[in-house]
């Protein structure tokens, strides 16, 4: 006798894959609850000492503990604004020791000013150029 080979349609094929994929999923989700239990031992252990701990209670307990330890505190916002006042502080101090390259960069600067006032004169450009150089002192920029 030879064995019959069945075609099986699109519907069918999916109907026979979804205990399998269904049961896959029921897997994962066991696992990871699982995984909880374990990372959450202390925390079980001091609720529900002596008793079974169900799905939902290990759930219950991974979502206050992650309310309770993800929220920030006043510490680590007092900490933070610490650490930016040093580095505030820090800065402002470098700035403040070297004013000698401030003051050598000014100078060039002014010198720079000045030769392009000349420069402008003899083009008819007077008028920008020379406010520049008659007290007001251009922005020195690094770059």
């Amino acid at each position: 006798m030879a064995p019959t080979v069945c075609k099986l349609t699109g519907k069918e094929k999916t109907k026979m894959r979804k205990p399998v994929v269904e049961k896959m999923r029921r897997d994962r989700i066991n696992r990871c609850i699982e995984q909880l239990k374990v990372l959450l031992k202390a925390e079980i252990k001091a609720s529900q000492p002596c008793s079974k701990v169900e799905k939902a209670d290990v759930l219950e307990m991974a979502v206050l503990y992650l309310k309770s330890n993800t929220c920030p505190s006043a510490q680590s916002y007092t900490h933070g604004f610490s650490r930016c006042t040093e580095e505030t502080t820090r800065f402002m101090e470098q700035q403040i020791a070297k004013p000698v390259l401030m003051e050598q960069c000014e100078t060039t600067q002014r010198a720079k000013v000045s030769a392009e006032s000349v420069c402008a004169h003899a083009h008819g450009d007077s008028c920008q150029i020379a406010s520049k150089s008659s007290g007001e002192h251009a922005l020195w920029r690094p770059w």
